[in-house]
């Protein structure tokens, strides 16, 4: 199985996050937030996260957040699709560390 390993830029080289806050890596919408909320309960697969936070292009919402910093990583699955043929899905999941603080962040309230 091939991973891809986020390439998250420094907290406070990221766009619109305060150095100074302790809400560096916060996310910025409602889908950002049950994006967040689902990858701290475990890994979840691409065709699944679109519908759990409401939108046909979450990998645009997983992108966001890597912009933000946090560590998400792909995990490519070989599958077999409905026609027979061999296809390579997507599987999200935040590293242990980021789980924990996006954890500690929607405790928190954010």
């Amino acid at each position: 199985m091939d991973e891809k390993k986020a390439t998250p830029k420094a907290a406070h080289e990221t766009q619109n996050h305060d150095s100074n806050s302790p809400t560096l890596l916060k996310p910025k919408s409602q889908r950002e937030y049950r994006l967040l909320s689902a990858l701290v309960k475990g890994e979840v697969m691409r065709y699944e996260l679109d519908l759990i936070i409401g939108a046909q292009n979450s990998p645009e919402y997983v992108s966001r957040l890597r912009m933000a910093g946090w560590d998400i990583r792909t995990e490519r699955i070989p599958m077999i699709d409905r026609d027979g043929h061999k296809v390579r899905v997507g599987r999200y999941k935040l590293s242990d560390e980021h789980r924990a603080l996006a954890a500690k962040l929607l405790n928190n309230g954010g």
